[in-house]
């Protein structure tokens, strides 16, 4: 049986699911982006700086149409309220 990522007892370097998309405002085009630049979850997303964020994020992918630094608060925001 295969380790659950949601028990604190799982090893560190099991992969965890992408679970970016149940997030408001994250689809699958953006949790693919996200997970590309290295955040693969909510709390990872959680962890993050919006301006570093999106940063990061032009310097891989170029501008992104709709993306902004508020955009990248809001999901941080949310991935915050998600693990509260």
């Amino acid at each position: 049986m295969a380790p659950d990522p949601k028990d604190p007892a799982t090893p560190a370097g099991h992969h965890v699911a992408n679970d970016l998309a149940e997030l408001k405002g994250i689809g699958p085009k953006y949790a693919a982006i996200l997970k590309e630049i290295g955040v693969d979850s909510i709390k990872e997303l959680g962890h993050r700086n919006a301006a570093r964020l999106k940063e990061m994020i032009e310097t891989r992918h170029g501008d992104v149409v709709g993306l902004s630094e508020h955009e990248c608060q809001t999901w941080i925001d949310e991935a915050n309220a998600h693990h509260a």
